[in-house]
């Protein structure tokens, strides 16, 4: 089992900061999902923002995970575009499973996970799902071509 330690919490805000709404529905098309094997599965897990749903407005509450090894542990956040709050962790990868510690709060989760690719809702290609969620929904998404540089940032209204 690979253990993961601590979270920056500056940076990973900073990476967390938002996803550029680009107007883009929610509408669930109607491929079958496909399931990634555990090792591809693992790698896929990390880097990304994990999101319950794409936003539709600056107000909408969202969730979004992220597991990012490089720079110590995860993420959950609990917002709007704007506004919320977060939670850093520690997690280890074992095979099909997560192990996720809150240092917060103490508690340690043991998970099965799979992840799927999917088509949709849009502008998903990708869905998480937990066996028993940490914090949040059982089911998050996300996108294949994401880069590191990704944002859930909502462009400013202009005057």
């Amino acid at each position: 089992m690979r253990r993961i330690g601590w979270v920056p919490a500056v940076v990973v805000l900073f990476l967390l900061s938002g996803v550029a709404a680009t107007g883009c529905g929610r509408g669930h098309r109607s491929a079958a999902p496909t399931a990634l094997p555990p090792a591809e599965a693992a790698r896929v897990l990390i880097d990304r923002n994990w999101m319950d749903l794409w936003p539709e407005n600056e107000r909408q509450r969202l969730h979004v995970f992220r597991f990012t090894p490089a720079m110590g542990g995860g993420v959950f956040q609990d917002r709007t575009l704007f506004k919320g709050t977060f939670e850093l962790f520690r997690f280890a990868i074992d095979g099909k499973a997560l192990e996720i510690e809150l240092p917060e709060t103490g508690e340690h989760v043991r998970t099965g996970y799979r992840i799927d690719r999917v088509d949709g809702p849009a502008p998903f290609d990708l869905r998480l799902t937990f066996e028993r969620s940490p914090r949040g929904p059982r089911v998050y998404y996300g996108r294949t071509d994401e880069t590191a540089g990704d944002s859930l940032a909502l462009p400013l209204p202009q005057p």
